[in-house]
């Protein structure tokens, strides 16, 4: 039995795992290519090419900043009834996540370029927060895909650090398409979202060559 969720909304939100085949393997993917995943796999690997304790040190303290913080103040959020699902699939209910997270992205920023962390991981998060505030812009209009965002941003470092396209050429149009099975974004969101993130991790990286 299909199981649905309406808080503070007109619009029904579909909460359950597909059923078919191709359904079940987007869900899988979109649960494992998350933001907050993409997120933590790109910290980790850029502390393993920097080969040092400070470099994990601080890519842990980004983590707690930037991921673990705005991930607790969501799971508040769907408990006070003020958000329908982890997934945020309403694009009016993610202002107040997004405002959060932008400002743990800020503050983790400023903590690692304050605090000392390698310029390469300081300027990976300033990219990171950068890339928050235009998601935060848009959203306020259009909903764009932030899977597709955070995948192309780090299929991008990935490209850097690992030498191989791979990530960007196979795994963001799996990812998008995921996203566009699951009903949760449209082809052209998809597209803008790895455009996105396309585009500001590649400055980024050119920041450091």
């Amino acid at each position: 039995m299909i199981v649905q969720e309406k808080i503070h909304t007109d619009v029904v939100v579909d909460t359950t795992i597909p059923r078919t085949w191709d359904g079940r393997l987007a869900y899988v993917i979109s649960q494992i290519a998350s933001p907050p995943v993409l997120t933590i796999a790109a910290m980790a690997l850029l502390a393993s090419t920097l080969a040092s304790p400070r470099a994990w040190t601080w890519a842990g303290v980004y983590v707690m900043l930037a991921i673990v913080t705005p991930i607790l103040y969501l799971v508040w959020l769907v408990h006070q009834g003020r958000v329908t699902d982890l997934d945020v699939q309403l694009r009016e209910q993610r202002t107040a996540p997004l405002v959060f997270a932008v400002a743990c992205a800020g503050l983790a920023w400023l903590v690692l370029m304050l605090g000392g962390a390698p310029v390469r991981m300081v300027v990976v998060a300033g990219g990171l927060w950068l890339q928050m505030m235009i998601i935060f812009g848009v959203t306020l209009r259009w909903k764009i895909s932030m899977h597709s965002t955070a995948a192309a941003g780090v299929a991008t470092l990935a490209w850097s650090l690992v030498g191989t396209a791979l990530p960007l050429v196979i795994g963001v149009p799996l990812i998008a398409w995921a996203r566009v099975r699951l009903h949760r974004h449209t082809v052209a969101q998809t597209i803008a979202g790895a455009v996105l993130g396309l585009s500001i991790f590649l400055a980024a990286l050119l920041m450091t060559c």
